[in-house]
């Protein structure tokens, strides 16, 4: 395959999984900033009782954060698999 393919294909795929992650909560954002790379934008809560959540900044290669999605997709599917049993 060529590098254009197999990188159409990874967006392709990141899109598909940022916006599972997006409407269960676990992100906020996924922005594409280049051909290599994304900027997610998340909430993290704070440790200390009666501080706001913070907004967290990460920037990722498309690679890892394919490899981030699928991993966490994973996760919420063995989570449902174990709640229903």
């Amino acid at each position: 395959m060529k590098k254009k393919v197999v990188m159409t294909h990874i967006h392709a795929r990141i899109t598909k999984l940022a916006k599972g992650a997006i409407e269960r909560g676990d992100i906020i954002s996924c922005d594409r900033i280049s051909d290599s790379s994304y900027l997610i934008k998340r909430s993290v809560p704070d440790t200390n009782d009666g501080k706001p959540q913070t907004t967290k900044y990460t920037t990722v290669a498309a690679a890892s954060l394919l490899y981030l999605l699928n991993s966490l997709a994973q996760s919420q599917a063995q989570d449902q698999d174990q709640a229903q049993i």
